[in-house]
């Protein structure tokens, strides 16, 4: 009942002019954020269930928007009862190509693709693209990265549950539904490394950030296959936008300006009811991340016009 009466609170309490959380309802975590040749602007993530007390994901929404700051949702694209194996749903990612659109996902000991004509979906024909080694512990949270013409899916994976995690890079065939074979490679453990990697390119430099326990981290590179230089945090929460365990995020630049997106605890005692924030990101000039504080005012409505 807590629960219920607080969410009422949260909901009732969000419906103001303050852009974040820009996503307030249904619960979205690990936001991806994306911008496609349409020139609109999409948020896939994982959906988190109103009242539960531990992560059971079983479906993913997409959000759209022409300005970043009011999302549409387009309700639920694809259920976990859709695929071969069935099993919750952890942190997506998405891909423009071809004229289709693709939705890369963890669930179980897979890696899965499922494919759409829309960027809203729905995504069909779930099917696996990386099943984890027989006897590994965890592989999860994929993502997407174009880099030198070639596409490729990096995601987070270990061995045992007492061993570090490690980013692994796999080459995408062109048809973005298979990977090249012969293609993991499998990075050394990066110092502070945990789930939820994503990439980008600024100035030359290859920047992957990841979660860590109750922050948001990075490194950067020269190359996407490294060698890495751990950075440190640049998010940690705040007051307002707390961080009780997991921390994930993406990256995106329009008109010269970098936006980060990611996740929040909606209730102070709990991970498990998370939404989606969006933020300016701002470098040094030696490249470094500034550290990053979300702000109600959050960042100011854009144009998504080309």
């Amino acid at each position: 009942m807590k629960k219920v009466l607080l969410f009422i609170i949260f909901v009732l309490c969000e419906q103001s002019y303050a852009a974040n959380p820009v996503i307030r309802h249904p619960f979205t975590a690990d936001p991806s954020l994306r911008r496609w040749s349409d020139g609109k602007f999409y948020v896939y993530g994982s959906h988190d269930k109103d009242v539960a007390g531990k992560w059971d994901m079983e479906d993913y929404h997409v959000f759209s928007s022409t300005n970043l700051v009011d999302w549409k949702d387009h309700g639920v694209v694809l259920r976990n009862s859709q695929t071969p194996w069935g099993g919750p749903f952890w942190a997506p990612d998405a891909a423009e190509k071809n004229g289709k659109y693709y939705l890369y996902f963890p669930e179980g000991a897979h890696i899965g693709v499922a494919e759409s004509d829309s960027p809203t979906g729905p995504f069909n024909n779930p099917r696996s693209i990386y099943a984890m080694p027989e006897g590994y512990a965890q592989a999860y949270d994929p993502a997407v990265f174009s880099y030198k013409g070639k596409d490729y899916l990096i995601i987070s994976e270990r061995k045992s549950l007492t061993t570090p995690f490690y980013p692994v890079i796999f080459t995408l065939k062109d048809n973005m539904t298979e990977i090249e074979p012969g293609s993991k490679v499998e990075l050394p453990p990066l110092e502070g490394f945990h789930e939820g990697p994503f990439l980008f390119e600024r100035k030359g430099k290859v920047y992957m950030i990841g979660g860590g326990y109750r922050s948001l981290r990075y490194w950067m590179a020269d190359d996407l296959f490294g060698p890495y230089e751990y950075k440190g945090d640049f998010f940690t929460g705040n007051e307002t936008y707390t961080i009780s365990k997991t921390a994930h995020g993406s990256v995106l630049e329009h008109d010269g300006k970098w936006v980060l997106a990611c996740h929040y605890d909606v209730f102070p005692d709990g991970p498990y009811q998370r939404t989606t924030c969006i933020e300016y990101l701002e470098f040094n000039d030696d490249g470094t991340i500034k550290p990053v504080s979300i702000t109600r005012k959050g960042i100011e409505p854009v144009s998504s016009s080309r």
